[in-house]
C-alpha cells in the first residue's frame, strides 16, 4: 500500500509519503483502517516527499504522527472513533502476517 497526499490540483498527487507497507484485508472496515494507520505510523517517512520535507523544516512542530505531520488539519483518529461508536466495527485487531 502506498500513501499519497493531494496537492492543490485535484488530479495531481505528490510522491508517496511512506514506503510500501503491504496489503491488508479484513471483514471489519474499522479494524482494517486502524491496522493500516498503525502500519503507516510506524513507517519511516520518505525523505523527498511532502512529509519528509515538512519534518526537515527548521522549527517544524512534529506531532509524531505521519498523518498530522503531513497535514496538521487532519483528524483521522476522530473518524475511527466515530465509526466504532456507531457500530461499523472495532479498532481492535490481530495482525496475521502471511
Amino acid at each position: 500500500m502506498f500513501l499519497w497526499c493531494r496537492t492543490s490540483a485535484p488530479t495531481a498527487t505528490d510522491a508517496p509519503i511512506l514506503p510500501d507497507i503491504g496489503i491488508f484485508a479484513s471483514f471489519d472496515p474499522v479494524a482494517l483502517d486502524q491496522a493500516c494507520a498503525d502500519a503507516c505510523l510506524n513507517a519511516q517517512p520518505l525523505p523527498n516527499s511532502q512529509l519528509g520535507q515538512n519534518l526537515a523544516k527548521p522549527g517544524w512542530n512534529c506531532h509524531h504522527d505521519n498523518f498530522k505531520d503531513s497535514n496538521p488539519n487532519v483528524e483521522w483518529k476522530a473518524t475511527l472513533d466515530q465509526a466504532e461508536k456507531i457500530g461499523m466495527g472495532t479498532r481492535q485487531y490481530t495482525l496475521k502476517k502471511i
